[in-house]
């Protein structure tokens, strides 16, 4: 499928740009907003009325994640997570000195909203759970059941505007039974502007995005990350947004390469990355630094590039690196790691750290409650929780956003080293001091 571009283009630079990322991305809903509209449709099965568990005894919490699907590599790790949170709550919780037997109701949405919505309207008024945890990469749908049913809900794996703004939320205002935690679009670009300092370039970065809704906000030019570079003081080439399963890059690499491109910045998919990289190879593009998102997420897709992955870049969510705990099982973040890799015989995964996360911060929510079978007391726990976890502190009360916790987010670097397979490396910590770095950040091997 040729790259064929759609939406905004051409250069832009910093005096283009009017409005700041942080606040435009805190006060405005427009990039986010598109595409969303049809939210409300999927999730509407009904403000059914509410029957509450019958068994007092038992806290039922419900789990919706993608399975299977195109998304299912961030559900990766759940087979191992759930085991994990499962045994250590085999014993039950004492909570306001009663004791309950917990059950764990996990579900597959098998990445899609319809059916995330569905899901969640029956554990809602099926399951009567007592508490919704959620993956919504695809969607906040079940956040959105959540809110119309009073059940509370935490959520997680998505940027808090994508949540947030599709749910008609404002940051000011937040919600009665929903809550959130993740990074910002603000804190991508800051993260990617800390790796780009330790790049001695001309200033000139080549954008590309995916044509959907994150790509569609994130590449936004007055609105998305390009608004903070060029504010930064870099000139953006972009040409406009690819679609999706995109295999044809070649007019992107042509206009970067007129401009004299040396930064490449986006949001691929692992296959439309691979093809971008392989093209630019094959015309004689050669950047300094190539910093995209999701497309270097996961250590497959990076292990396909073969050795041009090299000195690649992107955010992190979460490695073995960070120097955190888990409140639940006490292991290290190593510790988790390398028991993931003992159990499953496969490579740890970024989203895991955070998923983990989830579960530690949804049952701290619950024993803080005083009355788990309560649903506003364990809204109003995760209103003002604020909680030590394996990816690091969440705090719902600080972030300036109603209902949203941030997590930390730093920068890192793929690396291939005497032959070996490719490893992540943490290079870049000014937005995230606490967390150390382990190698200084690197030109790209093929520039």
């Amino acid at each position: 499928m040729k790259a064929s571009t759609s939406t905004e283009s051409n250069v832009t630079t910093a005096n283009d740009i009017q409005t700041p990322l942080n606040s435009s991305l805190v006060s405005s809903r427009r990039g986010l907003l598109r595409g969303a509209a049809a939210l409300t449709a999927v999730a509407a099965l009904g403000q059914a009325s509410r029957a509450w568990a019958a068994d007092k005894d038992t806290i039922r919490i419900g789990y919706i994640s993608p399975r299977t699907g195109p998304f299912s590599p961030f559900a990766e790790a759940d087979d191992f997570i759930l085991e994990q949170v499962r045994k250590t709550l085999a014993d039950g919780l004492v909570i306001g000195g009663k004791k309950y037997k917990v059950e764990i109701l996990a579900r597959d949405d098998q990445s899609s909203p319809d059916r995330q919505s569905n899901l969640a309207a029956e554990l809602i008024n099926k399951e009567n759970i007592d508490l919704m945890l959620a993956q919504v990469a695809i969607g906040p749908n079940a956040s959105q059941q959540c809110e119309l049913n009073g059940v509370p809900c935490l959520s997680t794996v998505g940027p808090w505007q994508a949540w947030m703004f599709p749910l008609k939320g404002e940051p000011t205002k937040g919600f009665k039974s929903v809550f959130h935690f993740f990074w910002g679009l603000e804190d991508i670009a800051d993260v990617y502007l800390d790796i780009w300092q330790g790049v001695p370039s001309n200033k000139v970065i080549g954008s590309a995005f995916s044509n959907d809704v994150p790509g569609n906000a994130m590449g936004d030019m007055k609105l998305g990350m390009p608004a903070a570079f060029a504010k930064a003081g870099y000139k953006i080439v972009d040409i406009g947004r690819f679609p999706v399963g995109a295999d044809d890059f070649s007019s992107y690499i042509q206009a970067f390469k007129k401009d004299n491109v040396e930064i490449v910045t986006g949001l691929f998919n692992p296959p439309e990355w691979a093809s971008f990289v392989k093209q630019s190879a094959q015309m004689g593009f050669r950047p300094k630094a190539a910093t995209v998102a999701k497309a270097l997420l996961f250590p497959g897709g990076v292990a396909a590039l073969g050795p041009r992955a090299d000195g690649m870049s992107t955010e992190i969510w979460w490695t073995p690196a960070y120097p955190f705990k888990s409140s639940l099982t006490g292991q290290t973040a190593r510790q988790f790691a390398d028991a993931y890799t003992a159990a499953t015989k496969r490579e740890w995964t970024q989203p895991m750290g955070v998923v983990h996360a989830l579960f530690e911060t949804g049952i701290q929510a619950l024993k803080a409650s005083g009355d788990p079978k309560d649903p506003v007391k364990v809204a109003n726990a995760l209103r003002v929780m604020k909680h030590d976890t394996i990816i690091g502190k969440l705090d719902f009360t600080s972030s300036g956003i109603k209902n949203v916790s941030k997590m930390r987010v730093v920068g890192g670097q793929w690396r291939i080293l005497n032959g070996a397979k490719p490893e992540l490396f943490i290079t870049n910590n000014k937005t995230a001091p606490e967390i150390p770095v382990q190698r200084k950040f690197e030109l790209l091997s093929i520039a």
